[in-house]
């Protein structure tokens, strides 16, 4: 596939403002999502566990990871908050054992590194969505 191709991905009406759709092409894993009539596409991984940003939740233009809740601007692609590693204070508390693994697993993924996204350019043709991989 061409570099400086674009390819179709999706149509206009299968994505309504406000929502996202995942999509895999040509190996990537890329999430599309409709702000206020506009298309954007980012990598679909999350950076600090790789999970599914399209399983997350997209306000205006903020995508929240579902997994940890790291924060993302899917019109930049920019990492606009930290993903939040510890339980919250309303929670049950876990038996010592668990809590103890807890710290431990907490400790190791507190130095798991979390970036921006990476972002395709996008347009629309008709009633097809296209980006650039």
């Amino acid at each position: 596939m061409n570099q400086n191709e674009f390819v179709e991905v999706a149509k206009v009406n299968e994505i309504p403002d406000g929502k996202m759709k995942h999509i895999e092409v040509d190996g990537s894993e890329v999430l599309i999502a409709n702000v206020g009539g506009k298309f954007y596409a980012v990598s679909d991984r999350c950076g600090h566990m790789n999970a599914l940003l399209s399983m997350g939740n997209l306000k205006e233009n903020t995508i929240t990871c579902p997994f940890h809740g790291a924060r993302f601007d899917v019109t930049t692609g920019r990492k606009l908050s930290e993903p939040i590693l510890t339980p919250s204070q309303a929670m049950e508390p876990l038996p010592q054992t668990w809590q103890k693994f807890f710290e431990n697993v907490g400790q190791l993924m507190s130095h798991i590194k979390t970036y921006d996204q990476k972002t395709y350019e996008t347009k629309v043709e008709r009633d097809s969505i296209k980006i650039k991989l």
